[in-house]
């Protein structure tokens, strides 16, 4: 295998799109308006969208690092807070984004594009490249899920986006089937003028950024294994795989899933992945705020299981007006998040407890990732 440097693990070049609701604020009503940022405040690559399903979506310029793209993500999110602009004509209304996988009756997911450095991604090298990334999209969609509320209930789901959404937003696809189809869970984007062809993995609900780069580096260490000759390091059967990215929807990370033939819980799948790619992660220079948010998913908590907290708390206070003490919460825990603070001052906001991640371990005990 090729050996791995700082630039070797820059040849691997991503980009996500985040669709959202919108919180209205001071009523703190959850909606689908369209959020808008100040004109003008676009940095170059990047694009503040409308989606035609959800209405808002914000996609980042492609990067290089995690470190990048983690700040990317939060300083393009954080232009939809139009109360931090100065205004000749100053308003009380205003749109706060709300990075959830579905909530009333629509899907906002969070998408990941993956191309080559220096290179124009063939299908034939896409192929490959999905084909190590295939049996690991369970996985994904655990680290991810983010979605237990549906149509203003609460629900036991951990993700009622892929629950109900997958035959017609993100259609599952066997290993070594890679298609340009709109709605496959993965494929081919052959690119246009200003975008290159890129491979797409559409099956992640739109979350925080924290856990959208969670995700990022676990498509990254796969990438990177397939770009340096490393072997498919998961290969189940389909109908294994069907069933372990169901029940990653159903339960997130407290899900089981199957690595090469053994059904193990999601928290263990995660430890493998992270011990099988461990040269990859070193090399690709993580922010402890994504560690920790690693963590915390070994400990079997993800976007899903905060709100959840964060929703059930609520209504437990008050049934009639849950949702806007939820929304009100939230608008003060993202807006924190987005200015640069951790996940645990994002949790902090929620008004929920989690238990601390200081004493966790990844991949094996004693493996040191941090310098």
């Amino acid at each position: 295998m090729k050996k791995l440097t700082v630039d070797f693990q820059e040849k691997i070049v991503a980009g996500i799109e985040l669709e959202g609701y919108t919180i209205l604020t001071p009523s703190f009503a959850i909606s689908r308006k369209m959020a808008f940022h100040k004109k003008g405040a676009a940095e170059k690559g990047e694009r503040f969208a409308r989606d035609s399903s959800i209405g808002t979506e914000y996609n980042s310029r492609p990067f290089t690092t995690v470190r990048e793209g983690y700040f990317l993500l939060k300083a393009g999110l954080r232009k939809y807070n139009t109360s931090l602009y100065r205004s000749k004509t100053p308003s009380k209304k205003g749109r706060q984004v709300f990075l959830v996988g579905g909530w009333r009756d629509r899907f906002a997911g969070a998408h990941i594009h993956l191309s080559v450095k220096g290179a124009n991604l063939v299908y034939a090298g896409a192929a490959k490249l999905a084909e190590h990334l295939h049996d690991h999209l369970p996985l994904l969609v655990a680290v991810t899920a983010n979605s237990p509320v549906w149509a203003g209930k609460i629900t036991s789901y951990a993700s009622n986006r892929v629950l109900k959404g997958t035959k017609a937003y993100f259609r599952p696809i066997p290993r070594k089937t890679l298609t340009s189809r709109s709605l496959d869970e993965m494929l081919y984007s052959k690119g246009r003028k200003t975008k290159p062809p890129t491979l797409e993995i559409r099956v992640m609900d739109s979350n925080i950024p924290e856990f959208t780069m969670a995700a990022l580096v676990i498509a990254k260490a796969a990438a990177l294994g397939w770009l340096r000759g490393r072997k498919v390091t998961n290969q189940v059967t389909y109908y294994r795989y069907l069933r372990g990215r169901q029940d990653a929807a159903r339960n997130g990370m407290r899900a089981r899933l199957n690595w090469n033939g053994e059904w193990v819980t999601a928290s263990e799948y995660l430890n493998r992945f992270i011990w099988t790619y461990r040269e990859e992660l070193k090399a690709m220079d993580i922010p402890h705020e994504i560690w920790t948010t690693l963590k915390l998913l070994k400990r079997g908590h993800n976007g899903a299981s905060l709100l959840l907290k964060a929703a059930q708390e609520a209504y437990n206070e008050h049934p009639q007006t849950w949702q806007q003490r939820f929304a009100k919460r939230y608008t003060a825990a993202i807006q924190t998040n987005l200015s640069g603070n951790s996940i645990e001052d994002f949790i902090r906001r929620l008004e929920i407890e989690v238990p601390k991640t200081d004493k966790t371990f990844l991949g094996r005990l004693g493996l040191k990732f941090l310098k």
